[in-house]
């Protein structure tokens, strides 16, 4: 078997990366909210990756979240002001031992559900569109995805 360089993964993987914006845009961006304006029941995509970002990254500051989204804290911090006017988040002041400057943000109610609403509705669509290949080739890319996240998380190495 040939040996593979670093700079083919590199082209497939970004092949792979600019094939799954098509099919994102082809099959769930449906979901999501354009502009935020006039689906009071839909989130905005980058509404939906801030609240994905406090609930299962624990980033709860503006700095945090700007830059895992690679965003400018001004950016970050219009986004938050609207998103806490809509009710999907809450702004917490630090405690007396904590940097007085800061402040933290926390889910509510509205946005946990919110949130989970549009991952029951990406997943339906997800699952509906996976649903229809055969099962062999359910059965292989169920193994290559979890082998490729693997080879990520793992930085390389499988155990």
């Amino acid at each position: 078997m040939a040996e593979v360089s670093g700079q083919k993964i590199a082209e497939l993987f970004f092949d792979l990366r600019v094939n799954m914006s098509f099919w994102s845009k082809l099959h769930l961006e449906q979901v999501f909210s354009i502009n935020g304006k006039g689906e009071e029941e839909k989130l905005t995509m980058q509404q939906f990756h801030f609240l994905l970002c406090i609930r299962d990254l624990g980033l709860d500051t503006v700095s945090k979240i700007s830059n895992s989204l690679y965003l400018s804290k001004s950016s970050a911090s219009l986004s938050i002001a609207k998103m806490e006017e809509k009710g999907f988040i809450q702004k917490q002041s630090p405690s007396k031992d904590d940097d007085g400057r800061k402040i933290y943000l926390r889910l509510t109610e509205k946005g946990e559900s919110a949130l989970k609403t549009t991952e029951n509705s990406l997943m339906g669509i997800t699952s509906g569109y996976f649903d229809s290949f055969a099962e062999e080739k359910k059965q292989a890319l169920c193994h290559h995805l979890k082998a490729i996240n693997q080879l990520i998380l793992s930085g390389g190495t499988i155990k």
